[in-house]
């Protein structure tokens, strides 16, 4: 292209129209000709060259119309006040007012000046430290990087004026739309919605700044790790050394569990009366039902964790403000001495731990039996569950007394003939009502029920619970009884004790004496569930557990939830929708995990623990405990039940419906003709030791036991005082030929 500016283009064109006049060149006629060549007319056609023209059309002397091209990007024909030579864009200038400005002299962006005006009385310009705004402070001169400006002149704000340079090519000062800034397109400021935020300040992408609000109750800006996003604060987890133990299983606070490891050869955990430590004496675990509780996680004061279950709906656990109890208001954590608790770690209730102290000298934590309660190692006393009384105080065996709490309204402590036992005189009809809790895992007795219903396949004259329950919403609904310690009778009738009958079984499960119906119910709909005996004689009445449960389309994702979701009979790891359940091996099913400790003494009883296992030896329809152990080492190893004062069956499991690996039962548990079991394991391999009751034939009735487990030897010879049968000879210690 020509040059810029009045060349001699210009002059050349002047020259031509005066010589030639516009007609007598052809003005009237527009050609296409090649420029620089004469026309018909004699005229000789200027070039866009020739005229120093960049752009647009124009004429070319002769009559005909040139076309020049078009500008750049960041050009536009005419931008810089030259008719068809390419220039900036316009620029726009900026006001005070847009600028926040109120005084002193600065540049508009554009080349110019504006005039903000004079401060008050007592104020100068930029005084305050912000450039060109009245304020009382000295001024501090602004610099181009503190304005954010890149260009051209800009006010310091005390009276000087500042160079912030030239623009690149392709960008113009102030081209974006912001003053003294390069660019070309104006900035869009982000919005919090767009940036997927919703609490706190952050920048809008442009300079400013954006209030995104703040956060409700209970969480925080942030708390899940996100930048301005509302989350609940990360829990800090407890840690095994910060508490102080060394084996077993603990809650960490967070809702998990801390695994603290195993104990030396010669200690167990929770041996030395310290829960989940380890020690050289027996340790004798807590129930749920010991403690009075019935929701929630506990430690059982031997390294172990007792699951207390579930609330109903419309109450937490601890939230009638005792621990482990569930409630309706908030939770208010224990005190030791609420619990009754003097020694060791213990939960609040609510989630944190007691240090409750240590013993004085001759006395060890948990030593007389009961967890966390100093004593002299010796005698184990009875639990309220144990010798089942629900009310009153009664000898604990030890010297001591238990309190076994008071009885319901209309119910009178021992009047029934049964010494401390609630009694409610009959008839009684409805016993308890659920509500519309779902699901439903619910532990009682028929032993002290009276015989108040009679269904069409059996009932009559047997004691028997009747229990309410509302179903929550329209659907099919499975009720069975599962693990239950009796031959139990399922039946459901409609709205109240009167009401049609519904449903009624006396089987319907693959193992223990458990029924099972199901019904379709809309929502709203009442029902009165009866648990009853299948039979007048043996195991008619005792334990028994009931389950409500929507009805599933499989087992699977409900192993380990002691009910037949889908109504197919088989229960948890049985029914094979759970056979690819890792923790059917053991660990889903277990009372108690031992870890990998050796040699163990552990101390329980089958107080509530229900019917969930059967060996090919002992007894049918008894309570049972079962404890994950894994071998440490490879070798052969021997189970007994030596010195529990009560005969039972002992068997070992692979899983949790896995192959026995050994069964034995016997009527005495004493250091003659105690069951045993010796097996040859792997390094790691995890079984499942039941102990399964067999001291009744008539009802099922809760035994207590000592569990050993101990590598073999040849000899007793050297292992005289553990308690032991060491070489599985069905002696121990001075019984044995060998001691």
């Amino acid at each position: 292209m020509g040059g810029r500016g009045s060349g001699p283009g210009w002059v050349t064109l002047a020259l031509v129209g005066l010589a030639c006049g516009w007609l007598a060149c052809g003005g009237t006629e527009t050609t296409d000709a090649d420029p620089g060549t004469l026309t018909r007319n004699g005229c000789q056609a200027l070039t866009c060259e020739q005229q120093g023209l960049e752009c647009g059309t124009a004429i070319d002397g002769c009559g005909g119309v040139l076309r020049c091209g078009t500008c750049p990007e960041d050009e536009v024909c005419g931008g810089g006040g030259v008719p068809n030579v390419c220039g900036p864009a316009p620029c726009t200038p900026a006001t005070c007012a847009s600028a926040r400005k109120n005084c002193g002299r600065m540049p508009d962006g554009c080349g110019g000046m504006l005039a903000c005006g004079t401060c008050a009385g007592g104020e100068t310009c930029g005084g305050g430290g912000v450039p060109n705004v009245c304020g009382q402070a000295s001024c501090v001169p602004a610099t181009c990087a503190s304005l954010g400006k890149n260009c051209g002149g800009v006010q310091d704000g005390c009276g000087g004026t500042l160079d912030c340079g030239t623009c690149p090519q392709g960008e113009t000062c102030g081209g974006g739309g912001a003053p003294n800034q390069c660019g070309r397109a104006t900035c869009r400021p982000f919005t919090c919605a767009e940036l997927g935020k919703n609490c706190g300040t952050l920048s809008d992408g442009c300079g400013g700044v954006l209030e995104c609000g703040t956060c409700p109750d209970g969480t925080a800006c942030g708390g899940d790790g996100v930048p301005n996003v509302c989350g609940i604060p990360a829990c800090t987890p407890l840690s095994c050394s910060g508490l102080g133990k060394n084996c077993g299983f603990i809650p960490d606070g967070c809702g998990g569990v801390l695994e603290c490891g195993t104990c030396p050869e010669d200690e167990t955990c929770g041996g030395g009366g310290g829960p989940n430590v380890c020690g050289p004496a027996s340790c004798i675990p807590t129930t749920c039902a010991a403690q009075g509780k019935n929701c929630g996680t506990l430690s059982n004061g031997c390294g172990g964790l007792l699951d207390c279950g579930e609330c109903f709906s419309g109450q937490t656990c601890g939230g009638g403000g005792v621990a482990n109890v569930c409630g309706s208001a908030r939770c208010v954590p224990a005190t030791c001495a609420e619990l009754g608790k003097e020694c060791g770690g213990v939960p609040d209730g609510c989630g944190g731990m007691l240090d409750c102290g240590t013993c004085a000298a001759g006395k060890v934590c948990g030593g007389g039996g009961v967890p966390n309660v100093c004593a002299e190692p010796g005698c184990r006393p009875f639990t309220c569950a144990f010798l089942g009384k629900d009310c009153g105080t009664v000898p604990d065996g030890c010297g001591g007394m238990l309190d076994c709490g008071t009885c319901a309204a209309g119910e009178t402590c021992g009047v029934g003939g049964v010494s401390n036992v609630c009694y409610r005189p009959p008839p009684v009809c409805v016993d308890r009502d659920l509500g519309n809790a779902l699901p439903v895992k619910l532990k009682g007795s028929t032993r002290w029920a009276t015989a108040d219903h009679q269904a069409s396949c059996g009932g009559g004259g047997i004691p028997d619970r009747g229990l309410l329950w509302t179903a929550p919403r329209s659907g099919t609904f499975t009720f069975d009884t599962a693990r239950s310690a009796m031959d139990t009778l399922l039946c459901l009738k409609r709205e109240d004790c009167w009401g049609e009958e519904l449903a009624c079984a006396t089987g319907g499960i693959s193992y223990g004496g458990g029924a099972r119906v199901s019904a379709a119910l809309e929502a709203g709909q009442r029902v009165l569930v009866v648990v009853d005996g299948a039979t007048a004689g043996s195991f008619g009445k005792g334990d028994f557990e009931l389950h409500i449960q929507e009805l599933a389309a499989t087992e699977a994702g409900h192993c380990f939830d002691g009910a037949d979701n889908d109504g197919d009979r088989w229960v948890d790891c049985a029914d094979t929708d759970c056979q690819g359940e890792p923790f059917c091996d053991g660990r889903g099913c277990a009372d108690t995990d031992l870890g990998s400790a050796l040699p163990v003494t552990y101390a329980g009883d089958t107080a509530q623990a229900g019917d969930g296992f059967q060996g090919t030896c002992g007894a049918l329809l008894q309570h049972d405990r079962a404890h994950l152990w894994t071998a440490p080492k490879a070798g052969t190893f021997v189970f007994d039940t030596v010195g529990g004062g009560q005969g039972n069956a002992l068997y070992v499991l692979t899983g949790c419906r896995g192959v026995e690996l050994g069964c034995s039962a016997s009527r005495t548990a004493g250091k003659t003709g105690a069951p045993v079991v010796k097996l040859v394991l792997e390094k790691g391999q995890r079984v499942l030791v039941v102990v399964d009751g067999m001291s009744d034939t008539e009802t099922a009735s809760p035994i207590r036991y000592t569990l050993h487990i101990n590598e073999y030897v040849p000899r007793e010879t050297g292992r005289c005082a553990n308690g032991a049968d060491d070489d599985a000879d069905g002696r121990a210690d001075d019984a044995d030929p060998d001691c």
